[in-house]
């Protein structure tokens, strides 16, 4: 996949005409990829490239002074799923105060006329140009280029949006949050030096530091997959506060990868999150943490034998 990068009112002067899916596509859920797949079936059908053209950081960050936004996907996650889709272009738009500010109909002269985007797929909500003074509907009245605007998908009367996963992933409701992603929510981090308790007890841990400011689940003990060089593992993964050993201020991801004894300090993992197991609360001695444990971690082979 081509990425071009577009800061500011850089005019690329590109020679090939293109049909573009454009969103913020924050985490690129079950709606997102309709919006994506139509974009697919016109390029394919028109002989046009097929692309996507989202910003590099959520418009909301920025506009609204935040500097812990918290994100479903990183950039590299983000660029695999478009791989995955055979999107042949990835037209990313660098949000600065400019573009911020730029009016709608700039908007449109600069970024979809002067690229030689000649069919626009959107989502019936999408919003663009200063104080979001651009819609669907004036897309809809160029003709230079055709617009084709995908109504909102809902699923089980419940509009599917990247809010709605957010508020899932908040109250642990991992399950329900998958259904309406493409690919399962997971947290890539490097494996960082932690108190070593686990391994004291049988069930050694490997502590990571996020790469970037993902969205954290509920504190609680989840069923996950672990991906380490490339290779998956079963595994089951703690969020929270360490309350029985030793209680810590910030929630702590630490994963007990099964059948795996590596060591993989400073290397780059990626915790999959599959299915809320329970909650973290304090034991009353060791041997009732160790004797949890154990019942976790059958519990959760169990359920990979059942469910992969």
């Amino acid at each position: 996949m081509e990425i071009i990068h577009i800061r500011n009112e850089q005019l690329l002067n590109l020679n090939d005409e293109y049909a573009v899916a454009i969103g913020n596509f924050d985490g690129i859920h079950i709606a997102h990829e309709k919006i994506i797949n139509t974009a697919k079936k016109i390029a394919h059908a028109k002989k046009l490239k097929f692309g996507v053209m989202c910003f590099d950081i959520p418009p909301r960050q920025l506009v609204n002074n935040i500097d812990n936004y918290y994100l479903l996907r990183s950039f590299d996650q983000k660029r695999n799923i478009l791989e995955d889709m055979n999107v042949e272009v990835l037209f990313l738009l660098h949000f600065n105060n400019e573009i911020r500010n730029m009016d709608a109909k700039t908007f449109v002269r600069k970024m979809i006329i002067a690229n030689n985007i000649k069919e626009v797929v959107c989502g019936y909500d999408f919003h663009f140009g200063i104080n979001k003074s651009g819609d669907v509907n004036l897309l809809s009245s160029y003709h230079e280029f055709s617009t084709i605007i995908v109504p909102r998908y809902d699923l089980n009367n419940q509009r599917i949006s990247s809010t709605l996963i957010h508020e899932l992933i908040m109250h642990g409701e991992i399950k329900q949050a998958n259904s309406l992603l493409t690919r399962p929510f997971s947290i890539i981090g490097h494996v960082i030096h932690g108190n070593k308790k686990g391994k004291s007890i049988g069930f050694p841990t490997a502590n990571i530091k996020p790469i970037v400011n993902y969205r954290i689940p509920q504190s609680g003990v989840y069923i996950s997959k672990t991906i380490v060089n490339n290779k998956e593992y079963y595994s089951m993964t703690n969020i929270g506060h360490n309350p029985t050993f030793n209680f810590v201020n910030f929630k702590s991801i630490e994963t007990h990868i099964f059948d795996f004894n590596e060591d993989i300090y400073n290397q780059e993992i990626e915790i999959v999150f599959i299915d809320y197991l329970r909650r973290e609360r304090i034991f009353d001695s060791i041997d009732d943490l160790i004797k949890q444990l154990k019942d976790d971690k059958e519990k959760i082979i169990e359920y990979f034998k059942e469910n992969d």
